[in-house]
């Protein structure tokens, strides 16, 4: 059983949109003056002087925004997976492609700690992580395991389907046939894009998207697949695919969508998410 990282709902949104309009900004700021001094407009000596001190506020500008925001997003890689695996007893931590690059830790050992955590930014999000601890108790890595939500609850039921695929097999993790369905898809695909813009703006602007607010749902779609572009594939080494190969005839084996919520047409897998909801809505405080 396979998870993304936190970043992968935001990655490419509105932290690279606002870079974007950033970096015109200052890339206009040298394109002015560059031509005035062409025109020797003001005299040489003062436009020479202009021209250096916007140099260096734009130079200043796109180090900043590249260390706050591009550096997570740009060059990286799509995502960072989390594997666990019932048979080997084992998680895989992804962290890199190259040797090493796959932290491997056995299911129930007493220096992996899992938690609720919160965003640094905004502390109204809540994720599922996992601190690897040394012998003195000291964090070593951190690693966040699928997405982040609004809510306890999400992290909660979350980490239940993980003790229950990990202790009790995958016949126990499903209270209702019908939730048995894999929902998103990683693979970073225009349509993919799409999907995850109208997923995070919501559903009171959801009416707009083909009209009045397009142009802010095509931008973000676009900064997000430009992203995405930049990005490699994680990989995990022979080794450990040869150990997570899942048997084709396997009952428990779930189809993967070709795109996010392909399976959600389902009238029936619709109403079990929509009684669901309301399940979650009448229990919370």
């Amino acid at each position: 059983m396979e998870f993304v990282d936190r970043t992968f709902k935001v990655k490419g949104m509105a932290n690279c949109a606002v870079s974007f309009v950033v970096c015109f900004i200052a890339a206009w700021m040298l394109v002015d003056p560059s031509i005035s001094l062409t025109r020797m407009e003001g005299g040489f000596f003062g436009n020479i002087g202009l021209f250096f001190i916007l140099f260096t506020m734009s130079s200043a500008m796109f180090a900043m925004v590249w260390f706050v925001y591009l550096r997570h997003d740009l060059l990286q890689y799509t995502h960072y997976p989390v594997r666990f695996n019932r048979i080997t007893r084992k998680i895989y931590f992804f962290r890199h492609n190259g040797p090493g690059g796959v932290t491997v830790v056995p299911w129930g050992s007493p220096y992996a700690f899992f938690h609720i955590g919160r965003g640094a930014q905004n502390r109204e999000l809540r994720d599922l992580r996992c601190h690897l601890l040394d012998r003195n108790q000291q964090i070593q890595q951190t690693f966040t395991v699928g997405h982040f939500w609004h809510h306890d609850d999400h992290i909660l039921e979350q980490w239940a389907l993980i003790c229950r695929y990990m202790q009790d097999g995958p016949e126990g993790c499903y209270d209702d046939p019908r939730d048995r369905v894999i929902t998103l898809s990683s693979d970073p695909t225009i349509r993919n894009c799409w999907l995850m813009v109208i997923l995070m703006m919501g559903t009171a602007l959801m009416p707009l998207r083909t009209n009045l607010m397009f142009p802010v749902y095509g931008a973000l779609t676009l900064c997000r697949w430009l992203t995405f572009k930049t990005c490699r594939k994680p990989v995990f080494p022979p080794e450990i695919e040869a150990e997570c190969q899942i048997d084709p005839e396997d009952p428990y084996r779930l189809p993967e969508p070709r795109f996010m919520a392909e399976f959600a047409s389902d009238p029936a897998i619709y109403a079990r998410a929509l009684e669901r909801h309301k399940e979650r809505m009448m229990w919370r405080p």
